[in-house]
């Protein structure tokens, strides 16, 4: 199982070139249905943002579609937990990037992510 970033998932569905080989690997692999990638709910949110400001070519309505029409990519909920385990993560110094990566941990899953802050971190373990 794997939790992905929302760079990491726009990337993937825009097919920019920015986004790593091992995570392109990753996500053609889920949507083959051979692994889960978990989509915090807080990416989510990140890419209705992007997607209403226009920051790549991609409606927000194509998001929810490919998730809702397949089982490989969860919602998972900013719940209690998350919150808690947010508490734990003050060295991130985004909030969001502390939801993600709190959804990471709780799920002992490796994160699909570019983001060097975390990758320093060490907080969790990535993949790009």
């Amino acid at each position: 199982m794997f939790v992905t970033d929302t760079h990491a998932f726009i990337w993937f569905l825009t097919g920019d070139v920015k986004i790593g080989k091992e995570a392109k690997n990753l996500f053609l692999k889920a949507d083959n249905g051979e692994i889960t990638i978990v989509v915090p709910s807080v990416v989510l949110l990140e890419a209705l943002y992007i997607c209403e400001r226009h920051r790549v070519m991609l409606k927000f309505k194509k998001i929810l579609e490919k998730i809702r029409n397949t089982i490989n990519y969860p919602i998972y909920p900013l719940d209690i937990d998350v919150i808690i385990e947010c508490q734990n993560l003050k060295r991130l110094s985004n909030l969001h990037d502390r939801v993600v990566v709190a959804t990471a941990r709780l799920l002992n899953a490796k994160l699909i992510t570019k983001d060097q802050e975390i990758k320093k971190s060490k907080l969790v373990d990535t993949v790009w």
